[in-house]
């Protein structure tokens, strides 16, 4: 399968690129994405999910997010010129897959106009998103919250690993099914 030119795309199964000036990155929680990609649509450039590290990388116009305030606490992290990011090939490899592959019809990259009220959506204003602290998407009703437990945890060989949450309503449910269960 031949790939379309993409700045961002090595043509070996993965590699690392420097990010330079006519791209730049953003990587969020793994568990994010789907609802990342669910909100943009088909505005979603290319996104890409590495399981190891529990982390997806989206693909973003240069200067993308400059002018936004720093996200850091809210578990984002940005790559700019100079950095220096793992990427899967074209078909992907071991940890690291495409969620939205860079082919011809998809956007180059996701646009900073309808990535910032998805990221609003999800985290709220973004100036008080890194004081407010991370989200996580509770794994029963796939709603984002602040307010979570780990309900589980999952060792794996290398990175992580895998963390199940609850969001309050479903840990409230749980602790009924588990009240319930003891009758």
């Amino acid at each position: 399968m031949t790939a379309p030119a993409r700045p961002y795309l090595p043509t070996k199964p993965y590699d690392y690129l420097t990010v330079g000036e006519t791209w730049c990155a953003m990587t969020v929680p793994l568990d994010w994405a789907a609802l990342m990609v669910g909100a943009l649509g088909d505005q979603a450039g290319p996104i890409f999910g590495d399981t190891g590290l529990n982390l997806a990388t989206v693909f973003l116009s240069p200067g993308t997010g400059e002018d936004w305030p720093d996200l850091s606490g809210a578990a984002v992290q940005w790559h700019r010129a100079g950095s220096e990011i793992l990427v899967p090939g074209p078909d992907g490899c071991a940890s690291m897959q495409w969620l939205r592959w860079p082919l011809d019809d998809v956007p180059v990259f996701t646009g900073a106009d309808d990535l910032r009220p998805v990221l609003e959506r999800l985290l709220g204003p973004l100036e008080t998103a890194s004081a407010l602290g991370p989200i996580a998407v509770c794994t029963f009703c796939n709603a984002p919250s602040r307010d979570v437990k780990v309900v589980s945890w999952e060792e794996q060989m290398s990175g992580a690993g895998w963390v199940r949450y609850a969001c309050g309503l479903c840990r409230d449910v749980i602790d009924l099914r588990d009240a319930l269960e003891g009758w």
